[in-house]
């Protein structure tokens, strides 16, 4: 049977180059068309068979006498015989002209082979062949990554994009490349990748944009000044955009531009865009940040209200709202029943909302009584039932309510001035103030 394939093959060799002998395609006169001919068949013969060595001279011979383009596969077969090479090789000067080579390969596919498919892997692979055995020379590695991302566009491989980006980046920090370079190549790939997802989203593809995204952040490019004037005069065109405007709350959130009249803009279409309780809360944050505490409450309490809030973040936000409402705004009728409101929905929460309370009596001051000798200071009564409760609640807070307790004691009215308003101690009194209401206990100071 070996016999009978070897006489075909040398039968189907002879048709094959009297064909091509007759009609010249293969080399400048018949004589190279036939040459040309034996030389692919006999390479091919040993470099399917896994024999290089054995190939490499036919597959010489046919370099020499085919003319240029006569046959993809004669470079892609190149390609890995010259990397063979490479790889048996220490003499560096000998390394490089094979390394040349291997280029060679890629730029003839490149030039003699447009369809799209087999350009842009010749583009591609060419690149990563570059990546490993052009270390020294970062800006060609560059310009191959480059020119894969101008040929494919939303086709390129999402590794060769996020390559594109850490090469930019380390010829950034070599002076190699400006500030506006680095800009470019982040907007030119970030709309690469804008199209990919709508194309086909995938894990994979958001892995390698998170990828991309952080060597921007981390390049020393990515500064508030930086990102300022690449997205202010383009981020009203672009503020529908949902992923574009994601993307400029991350990149100046990790540049620490928080405090831009930009950012907030930014955070504020995302919010309309997709109104979930976390985007709520952070423009809650935001505005608190910049005293402008009605914005502030209005987001915070939108939050609270959201649908897809679960209760244990609830309750947390309602607490984070009285004291809001206590210590910025000085309403204690909002800031109590905030506090009262946040334990119904996390019961860990009673502690600290009756520490709360605690401190919102701790301050209030009562009007319109008939005994101000008492009521200056009933309060005091009020605020240390609050604490008391507090270290009841959370054993957690009982050295801090332990503390207040003591300081708030000191100011308990006299066994003097209880008797001399016709009170008894451990009666009960009924105290109002700053719009809250309350029933304690008379007591003395000790």
């Amino acid at each position: 049977m070996k016999k009978i394939g070897i006489l075909f093959s040398l039968i189907m060799l002879a048709f094959v180059t009297q064909s091509y002998a007759q009609t010249g395609r293969f080399g400048a006169t018949p004589e190279d068309s036939v040459e040309c001919v034996r030389y692919l068949n006999f390479y091919k013969e040993y470099y399917k068979n896994g024999n290089i060595r054995e190939a490499l001279p036919s597959w010489r011979g046919a370099l020499k006498k085919c003319p240029v383009g006569v046959t993809q596969a004669l470079y892609q077969d190149g390609q890995n015989m010259i990397k063979f090479l490479i790889n048996q090789t220490n003499d560096p000067q000998r390394r490089r002209e094979l390394v040349d080579s291997l280029i060679l390969m890629y730029d003839i596919r490149i030039e003699k082979f447009p369809a799209f498919k087999s350009c842009l892997s010749a583009h591609t692979f060419k690149a990563y062949d570059m990546i490993t055995y052009y270390k020294e020379d970062d800006a060609q590695v560059f310009k191959a990554l480059q020119d894969v991302v101008q040929y494919g566009r939303e086709n390129t491989d999402q590794n060769i994009l996020v390559l594109n980006m850490q090469y930019a980046t380390s010829l950034f920090k070599e002076d190699k490349l400006s500030t506006e370079d680095v800009i470019n190549v982040y907007q030119n790939i970030s709309n690469i990748f804008d199209m990919k997802v709508r194309i086909a989203p995938s894990e994979a593809l958001d892995e390698a944009r998170n990828s991309f995204e952080t060597l921007f952040a981390i390049s020393g490019v990515a500064d508030c000044e930086n990102l300022l004037a690449l997205f202010g005069p383009r981020f009203d065109q672009n503020a529908t955009d949902p992923v574009y405007v994601r993307r400029v709350v991350q990149l100046l959130s990790n540049a620490g531009c928080e405090t831009s009249d930009l950012f907030l803009k930014a955070v504020e279409c995302l919010y309309a865009m997709d109104p979930t309780y976390n985007s709520a809360y952070y423009l809650y944050r935001l505005y608190s940040a910049r005293e402008n505490y009605g914005n502030a409450v209005k987001y915070l309490e939108q939050a609270i209200d959201s649908d897809s809030i679960d209760d244990k973040v609830k309750g947390d936000y309602l607490l984070e709202l009285g004291t809001f409402y206590f210590k910025r705004m000085n309403n204690s009728n909002s800031a109590s029943k905030n506090a009262l409101r946040s334990f119904t929905f996390n019961e860990d929460l009673k502690g600290k909302a009756y520490l709360l309370l605690g401190h919102l009596w701790a301050i209030a001051k009562v009007t319109d009584t008939e005994t101000p000798e008492i009521d200056d200071r009933a309060n005091f009564w009020v605020a240390v039932d609050y604490f008391v409760r507090a270290k009841q609640a959370d054993a957690s807070l009982a050295e801090e309510c332990d503390r207040l307790i003591s300081t708030y004691r000191q100011y308990f009215p006299t066994a003097e001035e209880v008797f001399m308003h016709d009170l008894q101690e451990g009666s009960s009194y009924q105290v109002k103030a700053n719009g809250l209401s309350a029933t304690t206990t008379v007591r003395t100071a000790k």
